[in-house]
């Protein structure tokens, strides 16, 4: 089937409603609706025939919607990072869309249930040698912690930094107690503590499945922030323009790297995309210290908004953003068997 003809439904997930989601994480949430929007302009222009299909509160209702579509010539391109407000979610929708046996874009719903959940992602990460911070989960305040310090403090399964701030690197037991009770309260899921990585931080973006294109390596530059202990990406430095971190982190693709450093970068976000099951396209990010390329995130499907990273590593490689989002689809369509 020629990859013109196909229908394209694009889902997106559309939380802008939603009473539960904490209000200092909201712009994060409503991020995807505007990204979603850049998406269907480029797969219109490059000739899809593209329809699309907001998630919002029920999984019947995005079932009998799914229902008036043709499995035999629709790829559902999910751009869902959440459901109901909840990141968790998220794989609900992908096993809805493989239970319906449609195509789709991205990862499957056992993969992403694997990135969300960061302790699980950790374990299978070190089980392939993957480099990755030492880390312990905590479900309760006060319980006894047995690595160093610093650490920093993060939800177990939430994305987009949320939950991060400058109190997330700790370097006493007190704050350690404190940050882990802040994230017990406010997520109502374990406290993930990780032991800091002082180094510099890279983002790895890739394309493809059998063959992986590693685009350009974009580094986040701390080289403004004094205290080493401030140099992370927190949700206000990511989100809220009116953060004084938001404008002095720079990204920098692609990153001053010797041969050997890209060499063990690529190999380390490679075999990651390979061990957590990434499909078509997906980001790596990684602290690089003492020549030690640690991984301390996986995003299965990372921001694709024109003024996000994975754009601008592609545009670094020489794409326009529709050439990004058709290599997405293609990828996508050969993997099934379709022919693009």
């Amino acid at each position: 089937m020629s990859a013109k003809k196909i229908q394209i439904a694009l889902l997106y997930n559309d939380d802008s409603q939603v009473r539960n989601v904490n209000p200092q994480d909201l712009l994060a949430v409503q991020s995807t609706v505007t990204t979603t929007h850049q998406l269907c302009k480029a797969l219109v222009g490059l000739g899809y025939s593209t329809v699309k299909i907001a998630v919002r509160n029920s999984l019947e209702e995005l079932a009998q919607t799914l229902r008036g579509y043709s499995l035999a010539d629709t790829l559902i391109f999910n751009n869902c990072d959440g459901f109901d407000g909840s990141n968790q979610a998220a794989a609900k929708i992908i096993h809805l869309i493989e239970d319906m046996h449609f195509l789709h874009t991205g990862a499957s719903a056992e993969a992403a249930e694997l990135c969300i959940d960061k302790p699980r992602a950790k374990e299978r990460l070190l089980a392939r040698n993957i480099p990755t911070p030492r880390c312990q989960v905590f479900e309760h305040p006060g319980e006894e912690y047995c690595l160093g310090f610093p650490a920093i403090v993060k939800p177990s399964v939430e994305d987009g930094s949320m939950g991060i701030t400058l109190n997330s690197v700790v370097s006493t037991p007190e704050q350690l107690e404190k940050q882990v009770r802040m994230v017990l309260d406010t997520y109502a899921e374990p406290a993930l503590v990780e032991e800091f990585i002082p180094g510099r931080e890279l983002a790895v973006a890739m394309l493809g499945n059998e063959k992986i294109q590693v685009l350009p390596i974009a580094e986040d530059d701390y080289s403004l922030i004094k205290n080493p202990l401030e140099r992370l990406l927190t949700y206000e430095s990511k989100w809220e323009s009116a953060s004084p971190y938001y404008n002095i982190i720079p990204s920098r693709i692609p990153a001053d790297l010797t041969p050997a450093e890209e060499k063990a970068i690529h190999s380390a976000a490679e075999g990651t995309f390979r061990a957590m099951g990434l499909r078509d396209f997906g980001r790596v990010d990684i602290r690089f210290d003492n020549g030690i390329p640690y991984v301390i995130d996986v995003n299965e499907l990372p921001d694709l908004a024109p003024d996000a990273g994975f754009w601008h590593s592609a545009q670094a490689a020489g794409m326009t953003y529709p050439q990004m989002v058709d290599k997405i689809v293609k990828h996508a369509l050969q993997r099934e068997g379709w022919t693009p």
